[in-house]
């Protein structure tokens, strides 16, 4: 057998750290109360920025270097912005006031600036740098059809030990965090998160992969004329356990995600799921699949109505009032800088000058509770539109390579997707997406589905050579 040469050795070497330093971020991220301190922050960014440098030497196909080169335009843009605010006397019809009044009442001689902080916040540069190393690592891993898909089991089954673990500690220690007492959400599973409503995105994320996991094999059983010739033959013994067990992996998600009694988290869950069966269970290449659209729109209809009447959804409605008190001033403070902002990271120094006199709600705010909402006040509409139509067009992408392939890269595409759903439409009215132990698996899932759906001719190539798994 000839020698592989030295190159290719080298290759192989990197994409090997690249994959296990990934893996380890991804698993270990929620462990510690989410990774909300700026401690575990910089240690997981500084873990996946070696990965992606070890990733830079993985051949990509042309598709694929454009959607990678265009994600970093895209934090390239973000960054300007972030620079230009905090740039004394840029541009100084947009410069925050209180820099004037500060000097004026201080007697100091500050120089004034868009932003109003003079340097961008610590936690805010490390929120950035570990979503864009959580995406670019996700996608390098997603060039190779063999390691993505142990990216997804890796995600799949250290979700499911999370919630194994919620579930015994809401019985055991229901006043607990990890070590920790519980300061809030007492009776609602939280996993080891701090808040409900980010365990129930994680937990989310969980139950549709694993219902997509069960939904692939239990596709295969179709080809039998009934239940009983697939329990009664002894080759299809495998079968049945694997959708028994996938099955059971499924639901244990889906009752944790009742217990954290996320009225949001459920919600979003549910249409993300739903998303991720309509594209499994649809071919382009049949046309009578088209029809599963119109399926999947009353699907919709009656997963919103039942949905609306449970639990607290049904009792106190989707949103509170201090909710909607927050988006109105958010609004407002949109109106006054509507170009550039006022500052990456600033929403909590500036929320105190937005609250009014009736506003009921103490405590302090420190998110806006709807992420792109915040990315607007901070960064300006120019921005929060880019990211918008980023996050439509990566939807796009994930919908039309689950419906052009098959096998296990399908069910890796239609799961990603339902997440990608699932998680844009709960950043819409919560913070899911702004806390480190969710944000790392959804950056990295993300960038594995896009990478893989960009190439889907190989992908399909690759997935005949393999049984549907």
């Amino acid at each position: 057998m000839m020698p592989r040469p030295q190159s290719e050795f080298l290759v192989a070497t990197f994409s090997s750290i690249q994959f296990w330093t990934t893996i380890v971020v991804l698993v270990l991220a929620p462990l510690f109360f989410g990774s909300v301190d700026l401690f575990w922050v910089a240690v997981w960014t500084i873990l996946l920025s070696v990965s992606a440098l070890c990733g830079a030497a993985v051949p990509m196909g042309a598709g694929q270097s454009r959607i990678l080169f265009g994600f970093l335009a895209l934090c390239g843009l973000y960054a300007l912005v972030a620079i230009i605010q905090i740039t004394p006397h840029l541009v100084d019809q947009l410069n925050d006031p209180s820099w004037q009044r500060a000097n004026d009442l201080l007697g100091l001689n500050a120089s004034p600036r868009i932003s109003s902080r003079a340097e961008i916040p610590p936690l805010a540069v490390g929120h950035f740098l570990l979503f864009a190393t959580s995406f670019i690592s996700g996608f390098f891993i997603g060039t190779s059809r063999d390691n993505s898909d142990r990216l997804i089991s890796f995600a799949q089954y250290s979700i499911l030990l999370y919630v194994i673990y919620g579930l015994v500690a809401l019985i055991l220690t229901p006043n607990m965090v990890l070590w920790a007492p519980k300061l809030a959400y007492r009776g609602s599973l939280t996993a080891t998160f701090i808040n409900h409503n980010t365990a129930a995105t994680f937990v989310g994320a969980g139950a549709i992969l694993w219902f997509c996991s069960a939904f692939s094999a239990l596709q295969q059983s179709f080809r039998f004329s009934s239940i009983r010739v697939l329990l009664l033959t002894r080759a299809n013994e495998h079968l049945a356990f694997r959708i028994i067990l996938r099955s059971t992996g499924a639901l244990t998600c889906f009752f944790a995600l009742l217990l954290t009694h996320s009225r949001g988290g459920l919600i979003c869950s549910c249409l993300g799921l739903l998303v991720a069966i309509t594209l499994m269970a649809t071919n382009s290449k049949k046309p009578r699949s088209r029809y599963m659209v119109v399926w999947g729109g009353a699907a919709l209809a009656v997963t919103i109505a039942w949905l609306s009447g449970m639990g607290r959804i049904g009792s106190q409605g989707l949103f509170d009032d201090a909710r909607w008190s927050v988006y109105g001033f958010c609004v407002e403070a949109i109106r006054q800088r509507p170009l550039l902002g006022a500052g990456a990271g600033t929403f909590e120094d500036m929320f105190p000058s937005l609250r009014t006199a009736d506003f009921y709600s103490g405590g302090v705010w420190d998110y806006a509770h709807s992420t792109i909402l915040e990315i607007a006040v901070e960064m300006g509409l120019p921005v929060a539109a880019m990211v918008v139509i980023a996050a439509l067009v990566s939807l796009l992408i994930l919908a039309r390579g689950a419906i052009t392939s098959e096998g296990r890269t399908r069910r890796s595409l239609a799961a990603i997707a339902g997440i990608a759903v699932l998680s844009y439409l709960h950043s819409m009215i919560d913070f899911s997406l702004q806390i480190p132990g969710y944000l790392v698996l959804f950056g990295i899932l993300l960038g594995c589905g896009l990478a893989r759906a960009s190439d889907i001719p190989t992908a399909i190539g690759a997935g005949r050579s393999h049984a549907l798994a």
